[in-house]
């Protein structure tokens, strides 16, 4: 059974309060807590109208809405070009429908994949370019969406960092093919788990109607499009319990407070910690983007990494590390890569620190953390 918390400064807190109760109170009582129900079709709706998107599917969880684009837009062999610097789910997703992973490096400043690679690793199986917003900041989206239309690819975002988040004014996750969100606790928007399947793309919706209630025309029958449904292609149970719904959609009526109290936390660290700069590499907002904030990321020597990461949580705050690149990983050995192929990321895994940071954290905490950086490094 896993650990309750016992930092003093965890990395992140929900903003949960008795809005959220009284959904989930209201939506147990309501009816048996099953997908796709009242509150799961608000919550569809809401995310639509907040993100301008024609279709929202909501999932079972970020990764569930990976695998439900992977599953529609991909066949056995496909290729999918995405960051080694980036969570197993997105490798997984594409696996689990038969195409292969095909690795990139990121840039030095954003930790976003890197355009200029991603060209070089084009072949006449490359059917999509799956990019990651990482930390709610956006990829150089106009150049991957020319990359693209160059091409002929698709492009899966995952923006499960991103909600709220947004490029040159459109909202991250609705400006490729697909975007694919989460509500998992950790995430700026939360309801423990969850996500959203985002997209403007009718044919890909109705597929992903289908893959996602089990292989069958559910959804259209519940939409009195038919009398009766059945089974009528493979698929999976993708979607999202009435109870979870209800919790996301209080959390999406308050998404705004949530980024601006974060983008207020973020901006108090950075003005804080700068007079470290000469010791620590503080985050860079990529260009063009409107970030949410979601991870607070600093950078030091290799040599000091773990050692400010061991001093941190001796003074009872939650500092960590972040992904370890899948190429390095002993899945990615085994699709052909090794230690060395891709310099940039396994450069930022090696000297990444997360920070705290979420809506309730206090500037006598963040003075706190500060000072024992101080003392630390």
């Amino acid at each position: 059974m896993g650990q309750l918390n016992n930092f003093s400064i965890p990395l992140y807190k929900p903003f949960w309060g008795k809005e959220e109760e009284k959904a989930a109170i209201l939506a147990m009582r309501s009816g048996t807590g099953v997908g796709d129900l009242a509150y799961s079709e608000h919550l569809s709706d809401y995310i639509s109208e907040i993100l301008g998107s024609k279709y929202v599917l909501p999932t079972g969880s970020g990764t569930a809405a990976l695998e439900l684009v992977c599953a529609c837009i991909l066949e056995k062999g496909d290729e999918v070009i995405l960051p080694s610097f980036t969570f197993s789910s997105c490798a997984n997703a594409i696996m689990l429908a038969d195409g292969r992973p095909i690795f990139c490096d990121i840039d030095i400043k954003t930790y976003n994949i890197n355009p200029v690679e991603i060209e070089k690793l084009i072949t006449e199986k490359t059917r999509a370019i799956m990019v990651v917003h990482y930390a709610g900041f956006a990829c150089d989206m106009d150049k991957i969406m020319d990359i693209a239309s160059k091409h002929n690819l698709l492009v899966i975002e995952d923006a499960a960092h991103a909600l709220g988040a947004k490029y040159k004014g459109r909202n991250l996750g609705t400006i490729g093919t697909v975007g694919c969100f989460s509500f998992h606790g950790t995430k700026n928007a939360a309801s423990g788990e969850g996500g959203a399947f985002v997209t403007n793309d009718s044919k890909i919706t109705k597929l992903a109607e289908i893959i996602r209630e089990k292989g069958t025309d559910r959804s259209s029958f519940m939409r009195g499009e038919r009398k009766k449904y059945s089974w009528v292609k493979v698929g999976r149970s993708l979607i999202l319990s009435d109870i979870l719904s209800a919790i996301a959609l209080e959390q999406m009526k308050k998404l705004d407070q949530i980024t601006t109290l974060r983008r207020k936390c973020a901006e108090y660290l950075y003005k804080k910690l700068e007079k470290l700069s000469s010791k620590i590499i503080l985050p860079f907002p990529s260009e063009n983007s409107f970030g949410n904030w979601h991870i607070f990321a600093i950078r030091t020597p290799r040599s000091l990494r773990d050692k400010t990461i061991s001093g941190l949580r001796s003074f009872g705050i939650e500092a960590s590390f972040h992904y370890l690149p899948l190429h390095n990983s002993s899945m990615g050995r085994k699709l052909g890569y090794k230690t060395g192929d891709f310099p940039v990321t396994e450069e930022v895994a090696e000297t990444l620190i997360r920070l705290p940071i979420y809506p309730k954290l206090k500037k006598s905490e963040m003075d706190y953390i500060i000072a024992a950086l101080e003392k630390i490094i």
